[in-house]
């Protein structure tokens, strides 16, 4: 073999190894971005599910005070028409009861302002 192609066949050779080791690190570094790709994608799919876990809990809550609600008023609405029937209904209250309900009136308008009535009822008194 003559020293040309001995030096030609050496080039070569180090011309494909240069090629495989930038194609590589290519595939090396595609990699590296991929992964940073998929864990993100991996976190947002966990936020998606804790998302939708926390739907479907809200979802149960609201049912079941809607559930609340809906026996309260069936409850009230049985009660309503039984007071004002009542033997007693139109007497007038003891005093010392009444001074106790407007009590427990004020205790319940002093832990939750926002209440129906307890605007009117500060200004009435």
């Amino acid at each position: 073999m003559s020293g040309r192609l001995t030096l030609l066949l050496i080039s070569g050779a180090m011309v494909a190894a240069l090629a495989a080791g930038l194609y590589w690190k290519g595939r090396h570094d595609g990699v590296a971005r991929e992964r940073l790709k998929t864990a993100a994608a991996l976190a947002q799919a966990k936020v998606a599910g804790l998302e939708a876990q926390g739907v479907q809990a809200s979802v149960v809550r609201v049912s079941a005070a809607a559930h609340r609600t809906d026996a309260a008023n069936a409850v009230v609405a049985r009660l309503i028409p039984q007071a004002l029937k009542s033997e007693d209904a139109n007497a007038p209250l003891d005093p010392g009861r009444r001074d106790r309900l407007r009590a427990a009136d004020d205790q319940l308008c002093h832990a939750a302002p926002a209440l129906a009535g307890c605007a009117a009822n500060s200004n009435a008194r």
